[in-house]
């Protein structure tokens, strides 16, 4: 009887403690409800890079939602997941952390917020590394205030890309593409 008593009065103790752990785990960001919309602003196209140089494409996405009344309204702190694809992607042919062996495709997209008050395009190649703002895609992040996540698209002159795309996409099944290419000049 005493084990019955036992048991009835700390399954639910347990339960509640389990509740409270698991919703106490920190912030979630939420994925955009069903009917908001992503929208890649000024998308790139063909982008022509100098031989052995190296260049950004900063590409901004606008996420919205309609409210009560039928007006379109930015959608703030939802995630959007942008992700580059094209041929040899998995081909490992730059060297980001300057140790001399090629450690990176061709296309990179860099977190701008990691870079902090200095500009991406002017931090060194090592220092992106280090500073873990250089990602292989796929990249998640958080619309601001204005609705607005943006990405940083690292280009390397020494290999052509043709085709390649860029996604935004929200959790809901919206999605947004661009394509583009990269070609080196003489």
């Amino acid at each position: 009887m005493h084990k019955t008593l036992l048991g009835l009065v700390l399954f639910p103790i347990l339960i509640v403690f389990m509740l409270i752990v698991g919703l106490s785990c920190g912030s979630n960001p939420p994925f955009a409800p069903f009917g908001s919309t992503v929208k890649i602003e000024d998308p790139p196209q063909s982008i022509t890079i100098p031989q052995n140089a190296r260049a950004v494409e900063r590409v901004r996405a606008i996420v919205e939602t309609t409210d009560s009344e039928g007006n379109t309204v930015p959608l703030n702190s939802v995630r959007v997941t942008f992700e580059l694809s094209f041929a040899a992607k998995n081909d490992l042919v730059i060297d980001t952390n300057g140790d001399g062996i090629p450690d990176s495709p061709a296309l990179l997209l860099i977190d701008p917020d990691k870079c902090g008050s200095t500009p991406c395009e002017d931090v060194p190649l090592p220092e992106l590394s280090a500073m873990g703002a250089i990602f292989n895609s796929p990249l998640t992040k958080l619309t601001d205030d204005r609705g607005e996540a943006s990405v940083i698209i690292l280009i390397f002159g020494e290999f052509p890309v043709n085709p390649a795309t860029l996604e935004a996409a929200l959790g809901n099944g919206s999605v947004d593409t661009a394509q583009f290419s990269v070609s080196i000049s003489q």
